[in-house]
């Protein structure tokens, strides 16, 4: 039961909040810096993620 709760819960997150969680998970326990850290590690893998999906598509573009 307690398992079905947290599934729907972590459905209602947006996309971006599932992923952070998923990739870097900020713990209470954590102290500010270290939550910095994983924000903005975060924030700099999706980034990259970006920038080398849109020069994929356009070398593909570029090619076709």
């Amino acid at each position: 039961m307690a398992d079905e709760l947290n599934d729907l819960q972590q459905e209602e997150r947006p996309l971006l909040q599932r992923l952070r969680n998923s990739i870097f998970p900020v713990k209470p326990g954590d102290v500010l810096p270290v939550k910095m850290l994983k924000h903005s590690g975060f924030y700099l893998f999706a980034v990259m993620f970006l920038l080398i999906s849109l020069v994929i598509c356009g070398a593909v573009m570029f090619v076709l």
